[in-house]
C-alpha cells in the first residue's frame, strides 16, 4: 500500500500535462533570505515554467507596514493577481526553487483571499530542471483576470490575538524557524532581533517536514507533529521569522486533516522586535502526559448529475413514513444525530452552540426528514441547496435498530428522489473511511462518481461535552 499524500501537492508531469489549458495558472513565488545566495527575479527571467507569472512577495503586501511582506488588504491583493492574470475560479499551482519554502505562502495568500483550487509544485523548480521539462526565459503578458477577493479573516492572527493566545494559552503555538533560533543559541537573521520563543511555543522547523522538496507522506507528518508535543485534536497558530515558512506547517496541518489552525503574519519580525513581548530560550516544554492520538479519516467527496432512474418496492410487513420537519427542536436533532451516527464518529453538530446549530438546521436551503418506522424514528436525512444550483446530502443514515430491516436502499432513494425535487444540476455528497464500511460501494450504486478525496481529522466530542448537552436538552439538574 503505498504512503498517504497531501491533496494539495501536484507532480511536476501532471503540471507539463496541463501547461496551456484554459483557467489553468502557474506562479513562481520564489523568494529567498540573504544566506541563500539565491535571487529569485534573476532566476526567473534565466528560466522558469512555461507561461508562470512571477509573483513578488515583497511588492504583493502591505507595504505601509514596517514588517516585511505583510499579508495586503483584500483590494490591493485582488488587484495586484488581477494584473497577473489570475483569477479566483482558476486552477493555481505555486511553486519556489527548492520545492518547499516559499511557496507554501503564496499558496496560502490565495486561499485565504478566497481562491479555492491552489496546489504546491512537488519538488518545486529545482526538480522540475532534474527531470529535463520545459523552461522558457519569454516574459509572460497575461491578459488581466478579475481576482474576486474573499478574505477569511478568522484564519489571520493579529499581533493582539497572539498576546491573548500567549497570556491565556488559549492555542497551541508552533514555530517553523530552525530549531537554534528557537532555543535562543543561534542569533536571528534580522539585526537588533532578539532570538528565542514565545511562551509555551513547540518547536516544528520548516526543514523536518519536507525531505528534497518534497512534502512528507501524512502519517510521517502526524508523527513529527506529536513528537513535537502538538495536540492535533486542539487549535494551532502557526508562526515563523517572517510569516512565510509558518505557511509550511499550515500546508502540512491542512494536508493531515486539521483545519483548526491560523497564521501570525507578523511572527518573529514583530514579536521578537518589541521590548515588552515576553521571550523564553531553551527546548520547548515537556509534554504533560500523553497526547490523544486523533482519528483520520480518508474523505471521498461524489457526485451525481442525473436523477436516480432505479425504483424500489416499499417494504413489507412493516409501517414506513418520512415526515419533513419544520422548525425541529435542536434536542431532537441532536437525539437524531447520535441514533444515527454514534457508531460512525459523527461529533461536528454535537461540539455545536445552541445559536450556531439553529441558524444551520433553521436555514432556509436546509430541510430535514425524518424517516419513522411502526410509529418511532429510525432515521434521517439533511439536504442542504448550495451555491450553482447544487444540493448536497450532508447526512443520511438509520438507527442502529432498524439497520437489519432491509430498507437502507429503499430509504437513500428517498432521499435521492426528494434531492432531485428541485431540479440541481447534481446533488453531491461526502463519506469517509470511519462511515459505514459499505457506504462509499452504495452510493456508487445508486449513480454517484467520485471527484474529489482528502485526510480528515475527527475531533470526537468529549464526555463532559456529551453530559452537558444531554443535561441542557433534557434538563437535568
Amino acid at each position: 500500500m503505498s504512503a498517504e499524500r497531501s491533496r494539495f501537492i501536484v507532480s511536476a508531469e501532471w503540471v507539463r500535462k496541463q501547461l496551456g489549458a484554459p483557467q489553468f495558472r502557474i506562479v513562481d513565488a520564489s523568494w529567498y533570505l540573504p544566506a541563500h545566495n539565491r535571487n529569485a527575479a534573476v532566476e526567473y527571467s534565466e528560466g522558469h515554467i512555461p507561461g508562470a507569472v512571477f509573483f513578488d512577495q515583497d511588492q504583493i503586501a502591505d507595504n505601509s507596514s514596517s514588517l516585511p511582506h505583510t499579508l495586503p488588504s483584500p483590494e490591493s491583493f485582488a488587484e495586484a493577481v488581477g494584473k497577473l492574470g489570475i483569477s479566483d475560479t482558476d486552477t493555481i499551482v505555486v511553486y519556489d526553487g527548492p520545492g518547499l519554502f516559499s511557496a507554501p505562502r503564496v499558496w496560502w495568500m490565495l486561499r485565504v483571499m478566497g481562491a479555492r483550487d491552489v496546489f504546491v509544485l512537488d519538488g518545486g523548480l529545482d526538480g522540475w530542471k532534474q527531470q529535463g521539462l520545459p523552461l522558457e526565459t519569454d516574459l509572460p503578458e497575461p491578459a488581466p483576470a478579475t481576482f474576486h477577493a474573499e478574505f477569511n479573516e478568522a484564519r489571520v492572527t493579529s499581533f493582539a490575538d497572539m498576546r491573548k493566545i500567549v497570556d491565556e494559552g488559549t492555542r497551541q503555538i508552533t514555530d517553523a524557524r530552525p530549531a537554534g533560533r528557537f532555543t535562543g543559541d543561534d542569533a536571528e537573521p534580522r539585526a537588533g532581533m532578539r532570538s528565542g520563543h514565545m511562551p509555551g511555543a513547540r518547536s516544528v522547523p520548516a526543514s523536518v517536514l519536507s525531505e528534497n522538496g518534497h512534502l512528507k507522506d501524512l502519517s510521517t507528518l502526524r508523527s513529527i507533529f506529536m513528537e513535537a508535543g502538538v495536540d492535533l485534536t486542539k487549535p494551532v497558530v502557526t508562526s515563523c521569522g517572517s510569516g512565510v515558512t509558518a505557511a509550511v506547517i499550515t500546508l502540512a496541518l491542512e494536508s493531515i486533516g486539521h483545519r483548526n489552525n491560523t497564521l501570525y503574519d507578523g511572527s518573529w519580525s514583530e514579536w521578537g522586535s518589541k521590548k515588552d513581548t515576553p521571550v523564553v530560550t531553551g527546548p520547548a516544554d515537556a509534554i504533560d502526559g500523553t497526547l490523544p492520538a486523533p482519528l483520520s479519516a480518508h474523505v471521498t467527496k461524489l457526485e451525481m448529475t442525473s436523477a436516480p432512474k432505479t425504483s424500489l418496492p416499499v417494504p413489507i410487513n412493516i409501517q414506513t413514513a418520512i415526515i419533513r420537519a419544520t422548525d425541529m427542536p435542536l434536542a431532537y436533532y441532536r437525539f437524531l444525530y447520535r441514533q444515527v451516527g454514534g457508531r460512525w464518529h459523527w461529533y461536528k453538530r454535537l461540539k455545536m452552540s445552541d445559536s450556531a446549530l439553529q441558524a444551520v438546521i433553521h436555514n432556509k436551503d436546509v430541510s430535514i426528514s425524518v424517516l419513522y418506522v411502526n410509529g418511532a424514528p429510525a432515521g434521517f436525512f439533511e439536504l442542504s441547496e448550495q451555491a450553482d444550483n447544487v444540493v448536497e446530502l450532508s447526512y443520511f443514515g438509520l438507527f442502529e435498530h432498524a439497520l437489519g430491516l432491509g430498507i437502507g436502499k429503499w430509504f437513500l432513494l428517498q432521499a435521492l428522489y426528494a434531492a432531485w425535487q428541485s431540479a440541481p444540476s447534481k446533488v453531491v455528497v461526502m463519506t469517509n473511511t470511519l462511515d459505514h464500511p459499505r457506504a462509499l460501494q452504495l452510493y456508487q450504486q445508486f449513480g454517484f462518481s467520485p471527484v474529489e478525496t482528502w485526510e480528515e481529522l475527527v475531533v470526537p466530542a468529549s464526555d463532559d461535552e456529551l453530559i452537558a448537552l444531554l443535561r441542557k436538552d433534557y434538563h437535568i439538574g
